[in-house]
């Protein structure tokens, strides 16, 4: 080429550099020519500016990228100032870094940890449901956890997509996010209170579209969405403890305003910080009177003898100094007027960050106890409706006077028992019988004041103590009680037969004087009555008659003569052997079988009962524990107890010493009398009852129906069931009033707590009567007659039971008990093993809800209140969610305000009930809360 058409070139080429063409080049060799190096020259020059642009255009685009980057961070904290809600705060932010950084697509995903660790998206701006629904992503170490999204939640770090269409771990993904012209992106982990707990994750159109400086901005950006997220939950936690502490605190003054104790605070110095209404009105005072009052010198101040307190031996004071709990003590706190209050009273120390802060007392009043108490060691010596000395102190008096007299001297008993007093029963009523008893005993109290003693020993029967042979005295009763007596508009005419025993002709122990007192004055019965009889050891023929057969009743004791047979005893529920009754026979060696129908009445009146009830009770105890103890089914045996037992032993100690010597538990033994036996002397009864009831064994009164039981007695009696005469039984089917009186018992029975046995069930259709109207248990020949010991033993070892038609069948009750202490549910299974329920356990709350998830048919929960790792108001509270139907019931120990309203709170309970509990409230609470759960299932 020419040199002028060189230069013309590159003039050219500088003229489109100067234009801003910096892809110019003058295409002309670079040579030695002059035009060769100008052109050079022009050419390098042209490489320089177009590598200049180029750094030009990398330092724009990277300002760009970060700047975006930047004002996604200063958008997004600006929202998270403002936050409100966690969802919405999410959104904001997905949605400023489309709208404000230039993102096309944004979303937010929570690590799950379920089996499938899934990565669940909770927010999400720039593509549709359905490609977000698409995702699928998961952070478990396999190929849905190999994305972006499942390494950045695994690993803590921000992952990078470089290039959508090449990177190999974003194969699932690839044809829906290239569709949708996103082809990188960047995956930063939420770190929220310590752990990775989501991903926040960016796509971008173009290929490798974040640098290092840029993935560090948005990272700050999760970061700061992260720390949003946690002062948000932080937040709603606080609402939410508040909003419990309020409705706690609320609740607390609702049981501290409603509850039947006393309870009141003090602070470390004594004084009042807190009171509630029964605490204020138990001490006489209004609340705010008690207020910032020393406790100590404003009602504890005193002892009960009036002398000074002083406050380092008050026990409030002890519990706050030593931080231990002083549990039930009893006090007498000084009310206002200056009454003083007897309590039992508990003080529990507080704490505030381990030093003491003060001291929760809660007091009961116990004035009525300390009155009861004291009654009944009056009724324990003297006749409640007589007011005169009854057999204890009888007894009591005639042993002193026997020691009194040992060197000299004689004495006299007399025993009189009222003729055809049956008779003003019979025709007026108990209550006349009663007034008759009061009118005897006034009469007699005038003619007897010369007597060291006269009691009431049962109930028509007086006894009299005098030095002398008593034959006055004898001549003097026959004439008070000549006179009529006059009940009502009607008036009856009474007479006695009296029995005199002297000491020492007569006996010279307190026991042999009363029996041979009670053998004469059984000739005076004989004799026709209103007459006396002194003892005389010449009997005629007929008294002879029965000395021979009191003779032979008592060589029967020690020559082994006497048997026991067994009655089985049934569920109508469950059809299942529950108890047994243990019966005597006598086979005497030459008259064969004797009916206990003769040789019963003979060992009452002779005294014999003592010493025959105390072998059958003995032997009964005997026999069940080896039936135990040979594996067979646990169940109780019934063993009755004779009026004259009740009178002349310590049935409480004979009780005692049976099953100790026997080694039966308790909860196997239950003792039986009559109802007529117990209103002989209803008063005694209830006393010695109540003493039994300690030993826990089961009480049960025989034959009701018969004796006309006051109501007023029957609910005061400690007993655990009735059971309906045979005379109902029998007529049940057929007789209206018959059946009346049975369902009558029954329904008595059940509102009392009771449970109720039939006996003398013979046929079918009295059976089905019974069941199908909550009879609790039968007993008679249509299942068995009373057995000898082995026959009863083969029924147990064949598990014999009533099978009922299914279309009888009642619905079966499914109990579950939840304690961490195996001895509690060994005793509870024992206890309600009769009630013809299927029993689950469990031994913790975890096992308690796992028996609940394979048992759909539970229908009541009963739950220790404490228990380690979850406690029984959260388990009741877990149980209340997953299974609604199910009733629950607490059965604790423990009784603080807090474990109490917890389990209220959270598990919706139907009762709460303590340990020890009774066990009659524990099985009526558990059958009524049955009924419960059955009618809401209907």
């Amino acid at each position: 080429m020419s040199a002028a058409n060189a230069l013309t070139t590159i003039t050219e080429t500088l003229e489109r550099l100067l234009a801003g063409d910096v892809l110019a080049r003058t295409g002309l060799p670079h040579d030695d020519s002059d035009a060769g190096r100008l052109a050079d020259a022009v050419d390098r020059l042209a490489e320089d500016a177009q590598a200049r642009r180029r750094h030009i255009e990398q330092v724009t685009y990277h300002a760009r990228r970060v700047n975006r980057a930047l004002h996604t961070l200063s958008a997004s904290n600006r929202a998270l100032l403002r936050a409100t809600g966690e969802s919405a705060q999410l959104h904001e932010v997905c949605r400023l870094i489309v709208e404000v950084g230039g993102y096309p697509f944004a979303w937010v995903g929570y690590a799950e940890k379920s089996e499938e660790k899934p990565i669940r998206p909770v927010a999400h701006v720039g593509a549709d449901e359905e490609f977000v629904a698409g995702l699928n992503v998961s952070w478990e170490d396999g190929e849905r956890g190999r994305s972006a999204a499942g390494t950045a939640v695994r690993t803590g770090q921000p992952a990078l997509i470089r290039d959508m269409a090449r990177e190999p771990n974003v194969a699932l993904w690839r044809e829906a996010a290239l569709a949708h012209g996103f082809n990188s992106g960047v995956c930063l982990p939420l770190r929220i209170e310590g752990e990775v707990a989501g991903v926040l994750c960016i796509a971008a159109v173009e290929t490798d579209a974040f640098d290092d400086e840029e993935i560090k901005l948005l990272a700050e950006t999760a970061d700061d969405l992260a720390f949003g997220i946690e002062t948000l939950r932080a937040r709603q936690r606080q609402r939410e403890a508040e909003e419990a502490f309020r409705r706690v605190s609320r609740q607390n003054e609702l049981i501290l305003a409603t509850a039947g104790e006393g309870i009141y605070g003090t602070d470390t110095a004594g004084v009042i910080t807190f009171v509630n209404p029964a605490a204020a009105a138990l001490l006489g005072y209004e609340r705010e009177e008690l207020l910032g009052r020393q406790s100590h010198a404003t009602f504890h101040h005193a002892k009960p003898d009036g002398s000074p307190y002083r406050s380092e031996d008050c026990p409030m004071h002890t519990a706050l100094t030593t931080g231990i709990a002083i549990r039930g003590k009893e006090e007498v706190f000084w009310r206002k007027d200056g009454a003083p209050l007897p309590v039992e009273f508990s003080s529990m120390p507080i704490e505030e960050e381990g030093k003491p802060a003060g001291v929760v007392v809660t007091l009961m009043d116990i004035s009525e106890r300390k009155r009861y108490l004291a009654q009944l060691e009056r009724r324990s010596n003297y006749d409640d409706l007589t007011g005169l000395p009854n057999r204890n102190l009888f007894a009591d008096r005639l042993s002193h006077a026997i020691n009194r007299c040992q060197e000299g001297g004689m004495l006299a008993v007399l025993l009189l028992n009222l003729d055809r007093f049956r008779e003003i029963n019979d025709t007026l009523g108990r209550n006349a019988g009663d007034q008759v008893l009061r009118t005897v005993s006034q009469r007699l109290a005038v003619v007897a004041q010369k007597a060291d003693t006269l009691a009431r020993l049962v109930g028509d029967e007086f006894a009299a103590l005098l030095e002398g042979d008593g034959t006055d005295l004898a001549e003097s009763i026959k004439t008070c009680l000549s006179q009529p007596f006059p009940v009502g508009e009607h008036e009856f005419f009474l007479s006695a037969s009296i029995g005199i025993g002297n000491y020492p002709k007569d006996g010279e122990s307190e026991e042999i004087l009363l029996k041979n007192a009670a053998a004469a004055m059984y000739q005076a019965k004989a004799a026709g009555g209103n007459v006396f009889r002194y003892y005389a050891a010449e009997m005629n023929a007929r008294s002879l008659e029965r000395l021979v057969l009191e003779n032979a009743l008592r060589r029967a004791l020690e020559n082994d003569e006497l048997v026991l047979y067994y009655q089985p005893q049934l569920s109508l529920r469950s059809g299942e052997i529950t108890g047994v009754e243990a019966l005597i026979r006598w086979q005497h060696p030459q008259r064969g079988l004797v009916s206990p129908v003769e040789f019963i009445p003979l060992a009452e009146t002779t005294g014999l009962i003592v010493p025959i009830g105390e072998w059958v009770l003995h032997n009964a105890c005997i026999q069940n524990k080896l039936w135990q103890d040979a594996g067979l089914p646990a169940v109780t045996v019934a063993v009755n107890l004779s009026v004259h037992q009740f009178a002349a032993q310590d049935v409480v100690a004979l009780a005692a010493r049976a099953l100790r010597e026997t080694g039966l538990d308790p909860q196997y033994l239950e003792l039986e009398l009559t109802e007529s036996a117990v209103m002989a002397d209803a008063e005694a009864f209830i006393h010695a009852t109540e003493k039994l009831k300690e030993l826990s064994v089961t009480l049960s009164i025989d034959d009701f129906g018969t004796g006309f039981s006051s109501l007023s007695y029957l609910k005061r009696f400690a007993i655990d069931r009735l059971k309906i005469d045979m005379s109902f039984v029998r007529d049940i089917t057929r007789d209206p009033n018959s059946a009346a009186i049975a369902l009558a018992i029954v329904s008595l029975s059940h509102n009392l707590k009771l449970s109720v046995i039939a006996e003398g069930v013979e046929t079918e259709a009295q059976l089905n009567f019974l069941r199908a109207r909550g009879c609790d248990e039968m007993q008679g020949y249509y299942f068995s007659k009373p057995l000898p010991a082995a026959a009863f033993e083969q029924m147990l070892r064949e598990r014999r039971k009533l099978d009922f038609p299914p279309e009888s069948e009642l619905p079966e009750r499914v109990l579950l008990l939840v304690d961490d202490e195996p001895p509690i549910l060994a005793t509870l299974k024992r206890l309600l093993r009769r009630e013809g329920y299927r029993i689950l356990t469990a031994g913790s709350g975890q096992e308690g809800l796992e028996q609940l998830a394979s048992h759909s048919d539970v229908g009541v929960v009963v739950c220790d209140g404490r228990m380690p790792q979850m406690s029984g108001a959260e388990f009741l509270g877990k149980a209340r969610e997953m299974h609604p139907d199910t009733v629950r019931v607490v059965l604790s120990g423990y009784t603080e305000l807090k474990s109490v309203t917890d389990a209220v709170n959270k598990g919706e309970l139907f009762r709460f009930l303590t340990k020890p509990w009774d066990d009659n409230d524990l099985l009526e609470t558990l059958r009524e809360a049955f009924r419960h759960y059955e009618a809401r299932r209907r």
